[in-house]
């Protein structure tokens, strides 16, 4: 009978890449979730981004876990999903990714509603990022009234897309998987 010990031994089991797949994995499904809300007549042009309010999260407790790649994917997926302009929003994100990395310490040392305050302006600026570039490409201004929408949905669903992503995260914490 073989020793096995020694095949246990070289396994790294303190990888990041699992958990980078499974978050990643997450995203995606975040993404195929607002495409889902985007058919209710309610958010017809204007779904909320609950992927950015997951990046938001995952940027500044788990910097590890979410790379540049999986928040490129998940714009990418999007992008070609909610049929706009490829790459728009994925670079958005990733813009938004950089940014958040700029000003992380601060971030992880604030309160809530500081927390919720610069959601608000990094939602804002990420619209108002896509709407430059949409404008630029079309040479046309689309109509304000989804964008402004849909900003206003993302501020109204941030505390509870964040509070839930939170206790998750702690229920996870208790069973010892993360």
């Amino acid at each position: 009978m073989k020793d096995q010990r020694a095949y246990f031994e070289k396994a790294d089991f303190s990888s990041n890449f699992p958990l980078q797949v499974l978050t990643a994995a997450l995203g995606l499904i975040l993404v195929l979730l607002e495409l889902s809300l985007a058919q209710w007549s309610v958010f017809h042009g204007a779904a909320p981004n609950l992927s950015f309010i997951f990046i938001y999260y995952m940027m500044i407790y788990h910097t590890k876990l979410l790379p540049i790649f999986s928040i490129f994917m998940m714009g990418i997926v999007g992008d070609l999903l909610l049929s706009d302009l490829v790459g728009g929003r994925a670079t958005a994100l990733i813009l938004l990714a950089y940014a958040m990395q700029l000003r992380l310490l601060r971030l992880q040392q604030s309160d809530f509603s500081y927390l919720w305050v610069d959601f608000a302006v990094s939602c804002g600026f990420v619209s108002i990022f896509q709407l430059t570039f949409f404008s630029l490409l079309n040479m046309a201004v689309p109509s304000l009234g989804p964008i402004v929408f849909q900003f206003g949905t993302n501020l109204i669903l941030f505390p509870l897309g964040f509070v839930f992503i939170f206790a998750v995260h702690q229920l996870m914490q208790k069973m010892k998987i993360v």
